[in-house]
């Protein structure tokens, strides 16, 4: 087991807001919600603090930036096996690739009696939301999506991750990457939601 030192109080009040933005988000905060939390003027400050927390043993920041890279560490955490089948596109609908493969998550990203599985990332659409080429997203399977919650929808049998829109006569998919423009799909073509985003793992080169 790890032994991780004492925590201040103003280190607690941070950890605390990292592991519930986690939870609600499927993914950490950038540095400048940590900022706005807090009232910090500068990401210097964030950047202490993370350094810190990371000091002392309760987190990793590989990243360095303002990109989406804290991850959280546990004590011998459990871990459980999901399918990993295939690819998405984080830019334009992919043809879904699926594939037999398994990968490890801590058991404690999942909910109990849902079902999960995981995509590779290909693409840069979603780079403003901290989704990043060769991540791998986890994701919670349902048929459905509240507005603004991020989905992987088959567009005509195409994988895509991207923001979901209802609107009253289409649905919008809008990419948090100014460089792309909304999907718009209509009746034209068949539309199905497999699943909303409900965490991410990212893998660094060592």
């Amino acid at each position: 087991m790890v032994m991780k030192m004492p925590l201040t109080p103003k280190e607690q009040a941070v950890l605390k807001f990292i592991t519930g933005f986690l939870e609600a988000h499927g993914c950490p905060p950038s540095f400048e919600e940590i900022r706005d939390k807090f009232g910090y003027k500068s990401f210097h400050s964030v950047q202490q603090f993370l350094s810190q927390l990371e000091t002392k043993g309760y987190l990793r920041n590989p990243g360095g930036s303002k990109k989406r890279a804290i991850q959280l560490i546990q004590d011998e955490e459990s871990k459980t096996a999901i399918p990993l089948i295939g690819y998405v596109a984080a830019g334009l609908p992919i043809e879904a690739i699926r594939h037999h493969a398994m990968v490890e998550v801590a058991s404690t990203m999942l909910r109990p009696r849902a079902t999960f599985f995981a995509l590779h990332v290909k693409g840069d659409s979603m780079i403003d939301d901290g989704i990043l080429e060769d991540d791998i997203v986890i994701i919670k399977k349902q048929p459905d999506a509240e507005n603004g919650q991020t989905v992987v929808a088959l567009i005509n049998n195409e994988a895509t991750i991207k923001r979901y829109y209802k609107k009253k006569s289409h649905i919008e998919l809008h990419s948090a990457n100014p460089k792309y423009k909304p999907i718009i799909v209509d009746g034209d073509g068949t539309f199905k939601i497999e699943g909303v985003l409900h965490g991410l793992i990212r893998r660094y080169e060592t």
